[in-house]
């Protein structure tokens, strides 16, 4: 008749448990930070521009958009010192800009964008405001990819 008998506890294996527990806990603390820092690492880019679309509702009236496709080398870069560097319509710009990972907005230039998307290949701004001098809203939004 056979017997299974257990092995000794091994002092080794209550060390190599101890050792992968901490280590699974320095993995998981390092994700949480890097998630944190990755609304700025998205940001942080040199962004082509795809599409700004300047939309205006007038009372009584139907919506006017206003179109315009981005050319191969227009861009907007957000750098780490609150520059935001642009080549659009063959005009370069050099401005200051903020911005909150709280609320994702951006504001740039009297401009309070609201960023509806930001993925590695993909940012979308949206600025909706109201014209007291036309009584009109305008809904303005940059489609940007990289």
């Amino acid at each position: 008749m056979m017997h299974n008998v257990p092995k000794p506890l091994n002092s080794n294996r209550l060390l190599a448990t101890t050792a992968c527990v901490a280590f699974l806990f320095v993995l998981i603390a390092a994700c949480k930070k890097d998630k944190g820092n990755d609304f700025t690492g998205k940001l942080m880019n040199k962004w082509s521009l795809v599409q700004i679309l300047d939309t205006v509702y007038s009372s009584g009236a139907a919506p006017v958009p206003a179109k315009y496709d981005g050319k191969t080398d227009e861009y907007m870069d957000f750098r780490k010192d609150g520059k935001l560097y642009s080549f659009i319509q063959s005009t370069y710009d050099t401005a200051g800009y903020t911005y909150s990972e709280a609320n994702f907005k951006l504001n740039e230039k009297g401009f309070q964008y609201e960023i509806q998307i930001l993925t590695d290949n993909t940012m979308v701004l949206h600025e909706p405001h109201f014209t007291t001098s036309t009584l009109a809203y305008h809904a303005y939004k940059i489609t940007l990819k990289r």
